[in-house]
Order: C-alpha cells, then structure tokens, then sequence
C-alpha cells in the first residue's frame, strides 16, 4: 500500500499540499481528478520519488520513495503525460530498462508491443507522440513495478488505442499492485478507476468508491429539473444533465455521470456530500444557487 501523512509541498512561496493525508490499498486502480494546477502530476511524482516533500512522509511498500533506493525505484513505474525516451532502438531500451527491473515480464511487453501496433526499426525518439506514449505505457505495465503511476494515460491515444489501453489496464489490476491514473478524460476510463479522488486546492476533497457512487447518486437528463433531488447539473441541447440523489429513484436509472460528479465536487460540496450522506437536499436553483 502506498500511505501519504501530514504531506507538504509547493514551489517556492506557493503551497500545493498543505498537511495532506491517504492511503491507497492494494488491487485498486485510483482515478486522481482535479483542475489544471490542482497538484495531480506533483502528487504523483512525489509518490514516484521524483520530487521531495518539504515535510511529512510518504511510504510505497514499506520504502520511502523520497530516498530513491534502488529497491524502491525498481518497484516503481511512472508514465509521465509526455514521455521523454532517448534516441535508441525499443528492443536497445528495453535490454536496458529490464535489467534494473527483476520482475520484468519480456513474454507480455512483447505481446504489449504487438496489440498497441508499436512500430519497430525506429529509434523511440522519432516515434509519434502516440507512438512513445504507447511504448512507455507497455514498459510501466510490463516492469512488475507494485507502485504504477500514470499521467493522462489516454492523451495522445486513438480510439482503437484507447480500447486497447483499457483492457490491458484491466488486465494489470492486481492484489498486488496500487494502480494511480491521472486523468482528465475521465469518460476514457470510468469503468475501471475505483475510488476516485478529487483533489482541489491543495486538498482531498472527496474519495468516493464505485459503491458509494452507485448507491447514492445517479444521473438523469430531463427537459426540467422539477421534481428531482438535484446535486449539480449542467444545461445541454436537450435540456438538463443533472446529477442525482438516488434515493426513491428506480434501480435501472443512469449511473452516475463522472464529468458531473467531478464538476459536483468543486461546484457543490456541501450539497454532494449531503447526498452521500442520505441528507435531504435543499431545493436546486439552476445557476447552482441554493434557494
């Protein structure tokens, strides 16, 4: 598990984390949302050892990644949004890369490299953006590494990519790995990030599991916001796109938008919180106002 207490950061004078706190347990693929700046990538990196915090702990399997032992680096992979790879050929990269990887699994990054369609008799550097991020994502998920890190993993992918990415993140998911992905496309992988986090202003603002979200909340398009328990919703060409309290709603009803929840959460936390917490909400004004 990967364990984060009384975090702090920042750049300079400018605080990022401020005192933050979270556990992440085994066999879960994390969904990390926030806004541009909200500290996603430094977030990561520090979980990566790649930046240090200027005080608190962070502790990825017993190993403080801060310290860079090469244990700990050897047990972590990270995927950065844009990948820098240097000028040799992949199979040239690998021989290297594996050596300082024990569990490297060749026999499934050679499987990898087919299914994504990864071009060979190039050098990395003159791949495409989709290309490297292809090749990189293979290696992260092929390295053995327990701690994997990815920053907007579906950025640069093509549709048959993107469904590609997604069953082979599926199939990574483990008892014993912590899977963490950055994302802002959220719709790309909302099938297989549980829980999702939000972070905002420095801070954990929601950690929410598939549970939790299917149990209390829902989503519902409608010409009018009458006569539903209304937590956030957004104007669209038909009408409205609402995020819901569940409660008396039939079971089949529309899970769930995560966009919404997403926009819920810096929009309207009290009212998002109340409607975890089986609280009755205050009637809905449309321009997110409480009556």
């Amino acid at each position: 598990m990967i364990s984060i207490d009384s975090l702090v950061f920042g750049y300079g004078a400018t605080p990022v984390f401020d005192g933050l706190a979270l556990r992440l347990e085994r066999g879960k693929a994390y969904g990390l949302l926030g806004l541009n700046g909200a500290g996603k990538t430094s977030l990561l990196k520090l979980m990566a050892g790649a930046l240090l915090p200027r005080s608190g702990s962070i502790e990825a399997f017993g190993r403080s990644p801060s310290r860079r032992e090469a244990a700990a680096l050897a047990d972590t992979a990270f995927v950065p949004e844009d990948p820098w790879l240097p000028s040799v050929t992949p199979e040239a990269y690998i021989a290297r890369y594996a050596a300082f990887r024990p569990a490297f699994d060749d026999a499934l990054f050679e499987r990898l490299r087919r299914e994504f369609g990864i071009d060979e008799g190039k050098t990395i550097s003159r791949l495409s953006y989709g290309q490297r991020k292809k090749f990189a994502l293979a290696a992260a998920l092929t390295s053995g590494a327990r701690t994997v890190l990815l920053d907007e993993p579906t950025n640069g992918l093509d549709i048959p990519s993107k469904m590609q990415f997604r069953k082979i993140l599926a199939e990574a998911i483990s008892d014993e790995k912590v899977i963490v992905v950055s994302t802002h496309q959220v719709r790309d992988l909302e099938s297989l990030i549980d829980p999702i986090l939000i972070v905002d202003k420095g801070r954990l603002v929601f950690e929410l599991d598939a549970e939790t979200l299917g149990s209390k909340l829902a989503s519902a398009r409608s010409a009018t916001l009458d006569g539903l328990e209304v937590v956030h919703a957004e104007r669209d060409a038909l009408g409205w796109n609402a995020l819901v309290a569940r409660r008396g709603r039939a079971e089949d009803a529309a899970p769930a938008d995560i966009e919404l929840l997403f926009n819920a959460a810096l929009a309207e936390p009290g009212r998002l919180a109340a409607a975890i917490g089986d609280t009755e909400l205050a009637p809905y004004a449309p321009e997110g106002r409480k009556s």
